[in-house]
């Protein structure tokens, strides 16, 4: 849980220094006053960027060289302080209980986040990779040693398309069995998730609305499923050095979502879509809730502006029960009507200050 949070030279915020409730905080005010640029700040400690840009500069405040991001968090009973510094020229600095870092990672294994935002509809009707993150942003946090396993195949692929855009091949059948070894362990802790993401879904969706019953998930391991992967690499071999890279393997996976057989964003409405999108942000929170020794904090960003007020309404109510949840929207009204008769520490938001109440 993130207890306290001091926020400096992020967007237009004044100078942030707040504690957050345990349950649901709700930041309401009109827009461009620093509701989003709240969650932006959160999200940089947690995560280690931000989820609106890839590029530091925007960030930071006009005049500021610097913004700064400390928060105090509390999971199974210890509490830890977590910071992170992001310079114009690129720097990053980031430090837990006063030590440096070796990985942004760190920041994320203290503090998981779920970012509930409507724009990164691309998950849902975009190409296979959000879909991947999704899934591997989630086996980050369930399963010990992903990270590490994940890293030496993305290296193991770099390095064998490298030498295949430069004609090396002699060593190239090392570098197939070692793709093979490691992706197979990779997509068997992948499968086993996407396995989990499609029983919590076909729970899930249809508690945000009934449009999305029969909603499916099906799991595609990025080669044929008739061969193993070093038969599908070796059976690819010529072509891979025809075209410079390899061609099938976990990194051409996908998590595809079907409704009845159909690919889900040929059939469903941009609502749907929409909500489907909430659906597996959700499933994900679950997931990790049931392994993690740090549960996740819940940042949801205006859905009263996205969703009508039932399906809001229905979102608020799986995000209630003792979860760590911050919200946004432009006016205070909707937010209560959504969230019902359960507590909701309340921020006014104005020309980037933040007030209590």
């Amino acid at each position: 849980m993130l207890e306290h949070i001091v926020i400096e030279g992020v967007r237009n915020l004044s100078a942030v220094k707040i504690e957050l409730a345990p349950g649901a905080t709700a930041l309401f005010g009109a827009n461009g006053s620093g509701k989003t640029s709240f969650l932006e700040a959160v999200h940089l400690l947690g995560a280690g960027r931000s989820f609106r840009t890839h590029q530091s500069k925007p960030m930071i405040q006009h005049g500021m060289d610097q913004c700064r991001v400390v928060g105090r968090v509390k999971q199974s009973g210890h509490t830890l302080t977590m910071g992170i510094e992001k310079h114009r020229d690129g720097t990053v600095r980031a430090r837990v209980d006063g030590e440096n870092t070796s990985s942004l990672s760190e920041l994320a294994q203290h503090l998981p986040l779920i970012l509930l935002d409507t724009d990164g509809l691309g998950v849902v009707t975009g190409p296979p990779e959000g879909r991947r993150r999704l899934l591997d942003g989630t086996l980050f946090h369930v399963e010990q040693g992903f990270l590490s396993l994940w890293r030496r195949y993305a290296q193991t692929v770099r390095q064998r398309n490298s030498g295949l855009r430069r004609g090396i091949l002699d060593s190239d059948k090392a570098w197939r069995h070692e793709l093979a070894e490691t992706g197979e362990l990779l997509t068997e802790l992948r499968a086993h998730a996407a396995a989990q993401f499609a029983e919590k879904l076909i729970e899930m969706a249809p508690t945000l609305s009934a449009d999305l019953a029969g909603l499916e998930v099906v799991f595609r391991r990025g080669w044929d499923r008739s061969q193993t992967l070093l038969q599908a690499l070796e059976r690819n071999a010529e072509s891979d050095a025809a075209q410079g890279f390899t061609q099938v393997g976990p990194h051409r996976a996908d998590l595809r979502l079907m409704r009845e057989g159909v690919v889900a964003s040929e059939v469903l409405s941009r609502g749907q879509m929409k909500l489907t999108l909430v659906a597996l942000k959700l499933v994900q929170g679950r997931l990790i809730e049931e392994v993690s020794a740090a549960a996740p904090l819940y940042l949801v960003d205006d859905l009263p502006a996205e969703l009508d007020r039932t399906h809001c309404a229905n979102v608020c109510e799986q995000l209630g029960s003792g979860r760590q949840v911050v919200l946004t929207a432009v006016d205070r009204t909707s937010l209560e009507a959504a969230w019902g008769e359960s507590p909701l520490s309340l921020f006014h938001v104005e020309q980037g200050q933040m007030i209590a109440g």
